[in-house]
């Protein structure tokens, strides 16, 4: 039998080639998107890695701040001074900067005075802490549970909660029955919603001195020290400290109306801070990397009690 050659080879070779090129272009197109992927991937990486480093390298520097101050021997504390003057820009890599920011950790509430070291409760600063709630616009039974959280024993308070009830939620846990390790941990607490803790968290620490110190608590604070201290006096304190810091606790008597509530507010006052927190932050390209530290510091150095990187 005699072969008709083919009609359509033509058309047939035209197909091929179509194809062939349709294959080349999707391998190229891959070649190039894995090649894009693996290069955003490395530079993601790459500032990843960046962003961290810069932002402790941030702590260190807010870590030789808090030395250098310790070490003029100052007797008080206050915001006048270089570690408390808000966001603090340091150089890190030509243009760009690592922000740095620190906060006296005694000029808040410690929440872990509501107990003793051996879980009985403090009433004194129990009722400090229900004026601070109450000052907020918050309810002042949420201190029940706080107490409960932190005490030894496992009786819940008339406002509180103990395993019974924590048991019973969704995702049950034991109450810790121990001090706390950071704010953050009162999200664990009954009561403590998001839109509380937004309200609560800038005025309570975990970390303290013991003592409240005049010179750089907010008037909020302030004014929940004793039933008598009023709103008026303790904006007169921040007015008096502006001008004239504290030197010791005792000075704040010099505030109008303060003289006659001293006695009453004596034990809780103090002018000096070791304890102090530090926001460290870095952004390069798209990625930041945020450190949040606690540290207790002194003229030799400084001792972390937290660090946590976000």
């Amino acid at each position: 039998m005699i072969k008709r050659p083919l009609k359509n080879e033509g058309g047939m070779a035209l197909i091929l080639t179509i194809l062939v090129v349709a294959l080349l272009t999707i391998t190229v197109f891959d070649l190039f998107h894995h090649a894009w992927i693996q290069s955003a991937l490395a530079a993601g990486f790459r500032n990843e890695t960046k962003a961290l480093y810069a932002a402790r390298s941030g702590q260190m520097a807010a870590r030789l701040i808090l030395i250098e101050d310790a070490k003029k021997n100052i007797p008080q504390d206050t915001l006048d001074e270089e570690w408390a003057q808000g966001t603090i820009p340091i150089p890190f890599d030509d243009d760009e900067y690592v922000f740095v920011s620190i906060q006296d950790q005694s000029g808040k509430f410690n929440l872990n005075l509501l107990t003793s070291d051996r879980g009985y409760p403090q009433q004194r600063w129990i009722k400090i802490f229900r004026r601070l709630l109450e000052n907020l616009d918050l309810d002042p039974n949420l201190s029940d549970a706080v107490v409960d959280w932190l005490d030894a024993n496992h009786e819940p308070l008339p406002a509180g909660a103990e395993d019974g009830y924590y048991a019973s939620i969704e995702k049950p846990y034991s109450a810790k029955n121990g001090k706390l390790d950071s704010v953050d941990e009162l999200f664990m607490v009954k009561g403590f919603t998001p839109k509380v803790m937004k309200k609560l968290s800038p005025y309570v620490t975990a970390w303290s001195d013991g003592k409240i110190n005049v010179n750089t608590a907010p008037p909020v604070l302030l004014a929940s020290l004793d039933e008598d201290m009023t709103e008026e006096m303790a904006r007169a304190i921040v007015r008096a400290r502006a001008m004239k810091p504290f030197r010791n606790p005792v000075d704040v008597k010099r505030v109008p109306g303060v003289a006659e509530v001293y006695p009453k507010i004596a034990l809780s006052i103090g002018a000096r801070s070791s304890f102090f927190s530090v926001v460290s932050s870095a952004t390069f390209g798209e990625t930041t990397k945020i450190v949040r530290a606690v540290y207790r510091r002194s003229a030799s150095g400084t001792e972390k009690k937290y660090y946590r990187v976000f």
